[in-house]
């Protein structure tokens, strides 16, 4: 008999294809090294939180590929509200392991003990030109002060979070800047200025942090100056991994990483064990 999706709509066989598609066109192209897989959740649930790099999520699809390759398991992850606007869209999301919903589902998806990839800044973190914000993580949407969805959710279901940087995706296109009138014309939330239509053929690389473990007990989530606070260390802790992966890289098409370089001090914040 053959197997159905899950009530929100993940069906595993055809994530799996997905993947195998992405590793076979995508991966090979960017050529992705991948660093501290060694911190991601083997059981249970994670989230894994980073900001969107480059004007395309190739970011987010090749790091679902690492992510499973590492672990053998799905990470959903949050898709912008936008695409919740197209029921043909949001369907095929879904069955790869997408969710586009209200934080309750988000939340019941972590307590059934499942890996979780998150962009707080969502397709916010798209419009940062190159040339002034280029790998900067800008404290907006789930990063702002008075927000934190991400964390609320993480003391709620006591979930570890593990911070991810990845560099590269933004020198792909090179985004000058936006055209508003253009946007609100095709009625997407940016209309990008692109150097390269094309993406050029950077190589990426995708890096998970040690994992956080926020202090503090479920009911702590309704106390939004400890969430502000959380909010901000755990930002900081994500800027200073993609700063140190940059630090470390060296090309852009033609790149390797330096893993000897010294290390950085890091922004202080419980470690996980």
């Amino acid at each position: 008999m053959p197997r159905r999706a899950d009530p929100l709509g993940f069906d595993a066989p055809t994530a799996a294809r997905w993947l195998a598609a992405v590793r076979a066109v995508t991966w090979p192209y960017f050529r992705p090294q991948v660093i501290g897989a060694e911190h991601l959740p083997r059981k249970g649930p994670g989230l894994i939180i980073g900001c969107h790099s480059g004007t395309i999520p190739y970011d987010a699809a090749c790091t679902l590929v690492a992510v499973h390759d590492a672990t053998r398991r799905f990470a959903r992850s949050i898709g912008d509200h936008l695409f919740g606007r197209v029921a043909g869209i949001e369907a095929f999301l879904r069955r790869q392991g997408a969710l586009v919903g209200k934080p309750e589902v988000v939340e019941a998806v972590l307590r059934a003990g499942q890996l979780l990839l998150l962009f707080p800044g969502g397709s916010r973190d798209m419009e940062r030109p190159y040339l002034t914000q280029r790998y900067q993580v800008l404290p907006h949407r789930g990063f702002a002060t008075g927000r934190g969805g991400y964390i609320k959710m993480a003391l709620r279901t006591q979930a570890p979070i593990v911070p991810l940087a990845v560099v590269g995706a933004e020198e792909a296109h090179v985004m000058l800047g936006t055209a508003p009138v253009l946007a609100k014309v095709f009625g997407v939330p940016f209309f990008p200025l692109l150097l390269f239509p094309l993406p050029l053929p950077v190589r990426l690389y995708i890096r998970f942090g040690e994992p956080i473990v926020l202090p503090g007990a479920p009911d702590d989530a309704d106390n939004q100056r400890h969430v502000d606070r959380l909010n901000t260390m755990v930002r900081q802790r994500v800027q200073a991994l993609i700063d140190d992966t940059v630090r470390r890289r060296r090309g852009v098409i033609v790149s390797t990483y330096d893993a000897t370089a010294p290390a950085r001090r890091r922004p202080s914040g419980r470690r996980g064990q």
